[in-house]
């Protein structure tokens, strides 16, 4: 249904650049303008996915919102970057960040909110870099207008459940967009490493 919706707004000629003008645009071909704000993620994720996959691990970085934590037991420190994953295993935010060690990510953030991530972002020193956002979508919306003014390539993953504490989010579809390119980058290495 969404990608119906998608193709109708494209083939309208309809402007995807802002959430705001695909809300206009949903409003004047009837459809449910309440599918703004995960379409204009759909579009952008799609938009950026060549510039994700293609960056190499080490140049990309994870934030993971704080309301993942079970707030009952999660044994997390903060920090000024963010929640310290203890693995207590008490939440999903452990496997996650297990996955991206594994694959040789080195920035994964645990965050409380948004202005901790720009607050990360402008202590960075890395040149180009991309960012996965995990959240619910008002908040990825805010994230992804932002860095796309700074043309800072990014991917999003909406929350599966809602709300400030106690979120869920598809852990399977986070892995997917973890290892997206990393294939691409396993051949080029093998490839080099034949040729020696």
């Amino acid at each position: 249904m969404i990608d119906r919706i998608i193709s109708k707004l494209v083939s309208a000629g309809a402007d995807l650049s802002s959430k705001n003008a695909i809300k206009a645009a949903l409003k004047i071909l009837g459809e449910d303008e309440g599918l703004a704000d995960y379409i204009y993620i759909l579009v952008k994720n799609r938009a950026y996915r060549k510039d994700w996959a293609e960056l190499p691990v080490e140049k990309r970085l994870i934030f993971l919102p704080q309301c993942l934590r079970n707030s009952k037991s999660c044994q997390a420190e903060l920090t000024e970057k963010g929640y310290i994953c203890k693995k207590c295993g008490g939440c999903d935010i452990a496997e996650i960040v297990e996955t991206a060690e594994e694959l040789g990510y080195k920035h994964a953030y645990i965050v409380p909110g948004g202005s901790m991530i720009y607050r990360i972002l402008k202590s960075l020193d890395m040149g180009s870099f991309a960012c996965l956002g995990v959240a619910c979508l008002p908040e990825l919306c805010e994230a992804s207008e932002r860095l796309t003014l700074k043309d800072i390539p990014h991917q999003c993953v909406p929350l599966r459940k809602t709300g400030c504490v106690d979120t869920e989010v598809d852990v399977e579809e986070v892995k997917a967009f973890l290892k997206a390119g990393i294939e691409h980058e396993e051949e080029k290495a093998g490839n080099s490493a034949g040729k020696n």
